[in-house]
């Protein structure tokens, strides 16, 4: 896919605080999605699940843009990229996220679908001149050492197909790193919500088919807990933090800002811990220590870098 860039639309850099207090606007639901996704695979087929997840999502943005009286479609340059953008950054990231569960355990799953942030950094030195300089290295290393052992418990208890579970779980991690990548070259400016919105509603069209195809047999039970899951993922889940880290990466450096994906698991587990009264081990402790550090790392080194 040829892929336009323009640099005209170029937006003012962030300082780091902000850019960080926003990052925790993306991530928390962000987190709070996995518990709710487990939860609602209970009432729904995981593609079809997944496609009305983010079917509401894209609605959900169009409405902010008809309330605000903004144009719902993006310039024609952005309109090319709909369609592979949506298969991307939906269809394939949202399918596999919600379908590497069933194939493979926790463990396995934690680690390799949080490795996104190793995937933009390469992607962004390869494609947006980003440098990877010793800073960002190293809150790298810090952060991908204590995903690993925040899955280290699970990691002993593997079980079910887990190369297929595996590559579901890498292939989530690459197919969001691979688009958020574009959304950064490709500058929408003015039209990021609505280019967000329908990338959201044409990559759910193709996961709601691959469930007809996939999930014949599969029905929704809808009750009101179900609702609510769907509701909170779409709206915050989906939209908000879709959008927002869309947005931030038109003011930010996509390698550092990725770093902040590495708390995802962190919040996910102090969630787990409040909210399902499970508890926090040794192991674990030290590689929330170590994914803290590295967002540290990060962030003292941005500031140095301003």
């Amino acid at each position: 896919m040829n892929i336009p860039v323009d640099l005209s639309s170029h937006e003012a850099a962030l300082s780091p605080s902000r850019q960080a207090w926003l990052m925790l606007a993306v991530i928390a639901p962000m987190a709070a999605c996995y518990p709710a996704i487990k939860m609602g695979l209970e009432f729904a087929p995981s593609l079809r699940f997944a496609g009305l997840r983010t079917l509401l999502g894209g609605m959900a943005l169009l409405l902010v843009l008809v309330i605000r009286r903004k144009p719902l479609w993006p310039k024609a340059r952005l309109a090319r990229c709909i369609l592979p953008l949506g298969l991307l950054a939906t269809t394939l990231t949202f399918g596999a996220m919600f379908a590497s569960p069933a194939y493979t355990g926790a463990g396995i799953g934690s680690v390799l679908g949080n490795t996104q942030p190793l995937i933009i950094i390469v992607l962004a030195a390869l494609f947006l001149g980003e440098n990877c300089r010793l800073g960002k290295t190293l809150a790298l290393i810090l952060g991908l050492a204590g995903v690993s052992l925040l899955a280290l418990p699970a990691l002993r208890g593997q079980a079910g197909n887990n190369l297929l579970g595996a590559m579901l779980a890498l292939g989530s991690s690459v197919s969001a790193a691979v688009a958020s990548v574009i959304v950064k070259r490709l500058q929408p400016g003015d039209d990021l919500m609505s280019l967000t919105a329908w990338q959201l509603i044409a990559g759910s069209v193709v996961l709601l088919g691959l469930s007809a195809v996939f999930e014949p047999q599969g029905t929704i039970v809808w009750t009101g807990g179900f609702v609510g899951i769907l509701l909170f993922l779409a709206l915050a889940g989906t939209a908000l933090s879709t959008w927002l880290w869309f947005w931030l990466l038109q003011r930010s450096e996509a390698g550092r800002l990725s770093l902040y994906l590495f708390l995802v698991p962190v919040f996910g587990l102090l969630i787990a811990i409040g909210g399902f009264g499970e508890r926090l081990n040794a192991i674990q402790a030290g590689g929330v220590v170590l994914i803290l550090l590295a967002v540290a790392v990060s962030v003292f080194a941005g500031r140095l870098d301003d």
